[in-house]
């Protein structure tokens, strides 16, 4: 029961911090909150944001609100998933397990942003929906769409950053979960 409940856990704070990356990426890229995506950022972590908004107010290009409820989103993931794992803990490791933590939901949304933007090129090329991925997943496919050459007329970028976000994935998961932490800083 114990791990089931880790696993939801994980699940739901890998959600809601994946969704504090997105909000901070789309006011980075001033894309417009109307779109379906951006309103599901913000809904769903309006809860955590409103609140430290009220301390950090955005800048020009970034909404320190959402950067920083992503960092305290990861530094209690990493505190729970010590405490749920049974690994020492030690708190001089937190920092470097939390950033790690963000740099794992970074990946997993360029991964997932990937998927999704491959199955509506397909599938709906035309709807609102791949006007926003397109949006989203453009400054990084389109410049290695633009120095890959296409092969038979399709563009394989998405593939190369698939490969290349996966491998990085394999590396940083351990990492963002504490295994290695502890024993490079003892």
């Amino acid at each position: 029961m114990a791990q089931f409940i880790a696993f939801l856990f994980n699940m739901v704070t890998t959600f809601i911090g994946c969704l504090l990356v997105l909000r901070a990426f789309i006011f980075y890229q001033r894309l417009s909150i109307f779109d379906p995506v951006a309103r599901l950022a913000w809904f769903g972590t309006n809860w955590l944001v409103v609140p430290l908004s009220q301390f950090l107010k955005p800048s020009r290009r970034y909404e320190w609100a959402s950067i920083v409820g992503a960092l305290i989103m990861a530094i209690v993931v990493c505190i729970v998933n010590r405490q749920v794992t049974g690994l020492p803990f030690a708190w001089y490791a937190l920092p470097v397990c939390a950033i790690f933590v963000l740099i794992r939901w970074v990946l997993e949304l360029i991964l997932w942003g990937t998927i999704i933007y491959v199955l509506l090129s397909w599938l709906q090329p035309t709807s609102p929906a791949y006007a926003m991925v397109w949006r989203l997943m453009n400054p990084i496919l389109g410049p290695l769409s633009s120095r890959l050459p296409k092969i038979a007329n399709i563009d394989i970028s998405p593939l190369i950053v698939f490969f290349i976000v996966n491998a990085l994935l394999y590396w940083v998961t351990p990492i963002s979960q504490g295994y290695f932490v502890t024993a490079w800083l003892q």
